[in-house]
């Protein structure tokens, strides 16, 4: 049992991201298309669901957050592929205790393949190693569908809120 909650807000947020749910080595894996980050990221345990090549990097890397203030690195997760309207691009992902999404993409990745960022329209044009442009129109946060424990459903249920079974 779920209960589901449509966020119906007029106003437009400049804070708004371009993210989503991609299939990564057949997964659909959360993802944060992000230009302040120099790499691109994994969650470990999203990392391991991956099953893709994991090496050791040459350098320890440190990453700063809003989260946390220092993260440190070792391991890379090498050539895992990501499908975008059915186009295949690969990613190395350096492992890092990310939270809110499995994978972040950064410009390590956005620039090798020639990614322009519409911030408006949150969306991204990424060019095919073929030279195909491709717009993502990520997702829109302002429609998402929050999915909650059944104990709360129940809760909530019994505070007389509406539910419905998915």
């Amino acid at each position: 049992m779920y209960y589901i909650k449509v966020r119906e807000d007029k106003t437009e947020d400049p804070y708004a991201v371009v993210s989503g749910t991609f299939l990564m080595n057949t997964l659909p894996t959360r993802v944060l298309f992000d230009a302040s980050a120099t790499h691109s990221f994994s969650n470990p345990t999203t990392a391991s669901r991956l099953a893709c090549q994991l090496d050791d990097m040459d350098v320890k890397l440190y990453v700063t957050t809003l989260v946390r203030p220092m993260y440190q690195s070792e391991l890379v997760v090498r050539n895992c592929p990501i499908v975008i309207q059915e186009r295949v691009f690969l990613v190395d992902l350096v492992l890092l205790g990310i939270q809110g999404y499995d994978v972040i993409f950064g410009m390590d990745w956005l620039t090798k393949h020639r990614a322009t960022i519409d911030c408006k329209q949150k969306a991204h044009i990424l060019v095919t190693s073929d030279g195909e442009r491709l717009v993502y129109q990520g997702s829109n946060p302002k429609r998402a569908i929050l999915l909650i424990s059944t104990t709360k459903a129940c809760k909530l249920l019994k505070n007389g809120n509406s539910t419905y079974l998915c």
